[in-house]
């Protein structure tokens, strides 16, 4: 699985087209194989999601983010778990540790991926 995380520094960011750079994570079989960074050449959704395309994300976890990010990750066919703030690092392992999961009573995303959006602890989607 392929795994990104828009940051500033080393920080979960919000919203997605601001971020300076994506964190990549590569996992087998639940172990982080490959990490790197990759710098937003510019800024906004649109470029934002050409870059998670590029690099074939299949989940995204971030902070807050709105209607418009929700629809663009989910036509990108991403499995988007938002509200996530803290370190990049902390948050890939917490969701490869299966602590960030999907809440089946969340539907604030258009994509289809309806239960995919929140973190255990918080207890609901921090988008909302």
């Amino acid at each position: 699985m392929r795994i990104a995380i828009p940051v500033t520094g080393e920080t979960v960011s919000s919203p997605l087209g601001n971020a300076e750079a994506f964190h990549f994570y590569e996992d087998d079989h639940g172990k982080i194989v490959r990490e790197f960074l990759e710098p937003m050449g510019e800024s906004g959704i649109d470029a934002a999601i050409d870059l998670l395309e590029r690099y074939g994300i299949d989940a995204l976890i971030c902070g807050a983010v709105d209607d418009a990010e929700r629809t663009a990750v989910g036509m990108a066919g991403i499995m988007l778990f938002p509200g996530y703030s803290g370190r990049a690092d902390v948050a890939a392992l917490r969701f490869l540790s299966g602590s960030v999961v999907s809440d089946p009573n969340n539907h604030c995303n258009a994509c289809g991926f309806k239960g995919a959006c929140s973190l255990k602890d918080k207890g609901s989607c921090g988008g909302n």
